[in-house]
Formats: structure tokens, C-alpha cells, sequence
């Protein structure tokens, strides 16, 4: 196989520092996005103080982002059983891992949207059981979507890559080789 592509997000300080940013307007697109959600939802329509729901948002946050790697590690287990998953965080980016590990192009995309299609649904459903509110499921959704940003990213890199390529996951970011 013939490398392609080498990406090293985790020492790459310029382009975290664009996915920092990129996440603004991220969260603005889909705050909008999920409002339009709202907007004909039958969830709970009581509202709660700002205080409230900003210890509601920051405890849920730290809470969907431990979620969000294992949905990352158990994909990457599903797809690549004897691989190993290693968790961290540097840099300020939460991460999972399976270094070494081989996937194509469709299963690496099914391991990267998987916590964001998983968690934007489970909020979802949250929401319209009434167990959060349409504010705080929002506040909650954006941020967890605009977090996301790193996985978008990683995304549109694989999808530009030709049709037959592979990814391998590696403890730094990936590597994109075209197959053979």
C-alpha cells in the first residue's frame, strides 16, 4: 500500500487552533439546526433559570464527551475486534484511539459520525420525552455538534481520498493509504 496522506492533528497546533474556530460557526449552524427541531417538537416546553441550565449544559457536556469517545472506542472495537482502543486527552482534545488498526474508507466514516448521529438522536429523544427542556436541548445539542468539528474534519478528509484508499488510525491522527 502507498501512503497518501499523513495527518498529525495532535501536534499540529495551526490546524486545532482552525478547528477551535471552525466550532463557532459550527455551533451557530446547528443551534439554528436544531431549533428548526423544536420548532413543531412536542417535548417539554418548561424553562428553567439560565443558572440552572448553565450547570445543567456544562455537567451534560463533560458527561457527552466521555460518551462520545467510547461510542468512538466501541466502533472502532466492532470493526477491528483484536485491535487495541486507547483513550486520552492532550492539547485540550478529548480522544479515542485504535492505533494501528486498518478500516476502509465506509467503516472509518461509520467511527467518526457514529457519537454525533448517536448522541444528536439520543438528545433528540430526550427532548420530546420532556426530560430536557427545548433550551437546554439546543444548548446541549449545538455544543455537543459543534464539537464534532475534529470528526467533520477527519471526514472530509477520507471522503477526498480516492474511492479504494484505507485508513489507519494512529495514536497522533490517521493515515490515509491507497489500496491495492
Amino acid at each position: 500500500m502507498k501512503l497518501l496522506k499523513q495527518i498529525n492533528l495532535m501536534d499540529d497546533q495551526k490546524t486545532i487552533k482552525r478547528l477551535n474556530l471552525a466550532a463557532i460557526p459550527s455551533f451557530i449552524f446547528f443551534y439554528v439546526f436544531f431549533t428548526l427541531f423544536v420548532l413543531g417538537g412536542h417535548g417539554s416546553n418548561a424553562e428553567t433559570s439560565f443558572i440552572f441550565d448553565l450547570l445543567i449544559l456544562m455537567v451534560a457536556y463533560f458527561i457527552l464527551i466521555i460518551i462520545h469517545e467510547l461510542i468512538h472506542g466501541a466502533f472502532f472495537k466492532l470493526f477491528d475486534p483484536k485491535g487495541k482502543v486507547k483513550f486520552g486527552f492532550k492539547n485540550g482534545v478529548a480522544y479515542a484511539t485504535s492505533p494501528h488498526s486498518f478500516y476502509s474508507k465506509g467503516k472509518f466514516a461509520i467511527i467518526l459520525l457514529a457519537p454525533f448521529l448517536g448522541i444528536s438522536v439520543g438528545l433528540f429523544l430526550f427532548y420530546l420525552f420532556g426530560w430536557l427542556t427545548a433550551s437546554l436541548f439546543i444548548l446541549i445539542a449545538a455544543a455537543h455538534a459543534a464539537s464534532c468539528v475534529g470528526d467533520f474534519y477527519f471526514l472530509f478528509l477520507i471522503v477526498k481520498a480516492p474511492a479504494n484508499s484505507c485508513v489507519e488510525d494512529t495514536e497522533v491522527g490517521l493515515n490515509i493509504y491507497q489500496g491495492e
